[in-house]
């Protein structure tokens, strides 16, 4: 990619990368900071960040300004507000369920969901289900949690998935961005993810949509789903559709504009600097 990248730069190309890696200030991050103007800045012109976390790597790196974008991901935001507007515009459903989907992996953060879950059922008369959608390892430990597993579903079937749900859940111990976050906020739900999710910064804020909990935490983590368990069929409401607004921040057509608006005035700067 790089010598790709250095030939076309080479030829007036204007190089734009995305970017979704989170400042964590460790020393290869460290080490990638001080050698930015001698490597990453000589054959790339433009780090399209996912959010605020990575712009702060993005500056680091050297990229501010008119180098430095946002909004490098957006869901098929139409296809999942429809649910959002059909959910908002029924009754509420009598039974309820929690939604995972994503890897059945360690990195998800599933062990910390699975005994949270147990934590969470045991101290209600009627738990809410909780349904998941993927494939992998922890398969196993989900399903003696109580959990149901719907196993891989196409990308296509996951907004009818989602209608299911009454809140969707996002465990990961690692996830830099998450861009099921901004789906399931998109379908009008609650919204519950660990700290550790990039996504998060920008579509969930504590108890106004959702809540926010330490990555890795199963006693936050099963406080969290009480929480949400004990919210009126109005509340719940409210926080689904303060979850739909903060999804509009990212569509395909805004995507569209920063390409084209960012990238028109960095190829007239430097045709001006060029005469």
């Amino acid at each position: 990619y790089v010598s790709v990248c250095k030939e076309l730069k080479q030829q007036g190309v204007l190089i734009v990368s995305g970017c979704d890696t989170q400042w964590k200030g460790s020393f290869r991050q460290h080490l990638a900071s001080w050698i930015a103007p001698w490597h990453v800045q000589t054959f790339i012109d433009v780090l399209w960040v996912s959010g605020e976390r990575q712009r702060q790597l993005a500056a680091k790196l050297g990229y501010t300004g008119d180098r430095s974008w946002d909004g490098y991901y957006a869901c098929d935001w139409d296809l999942f507000s429809e649910m959002g507007d059909r959910r908002s515009n029924s009754e509420l459903r009598t039974s309820r369920c929690f939604a995972f989907v994503g890897r059945y992996a360690q990195v998800k953060g599933l062990d910390t969901l699975a005994e949270a879950y147990q934590i969470y059922s045991s101290k209600v008369e009627s738990p809410w289900a909780l349904i998941c959608a993927g494939q992998g390892e922890c398969r196993e430990r989900l399903v003696a949690a109580g959990a149901e597993d719907r196993g891989f579903i196409q990308p296509e079937a996951l907004p009818d998935f989602l209608a299911e749900a009454d809140a969707f859940i996002l465990p990961s111990r690692f996830e830099p961005w998450g861009v099921v976050v901004q789906e399931a906020a998109a379908s009008g739900l609650p919204i519950i993810a660990s700290d550790a999710c990039g996504a998060g910064v920008h579509l969930l804020r504590d108890r106004w949509n959702g809540r926010s909990f330490e990555a890795g935490n199963v006693t936050h983590l099963a406080d969290c789903l009480l929480w949400i368990h004990q919210q009126s069929k109005t509340n719940l409401a409210q926080l689904g559709a303060r979850s739909f607004e903060l999804s509009k921040q990212y569509t395909p057509e805004s995507w569209c504009r920063t390409l084209v608006s960012g990238a028109q005035g960095l190829i007239s700067s430097r045709n001006t600097n060029t005469h």
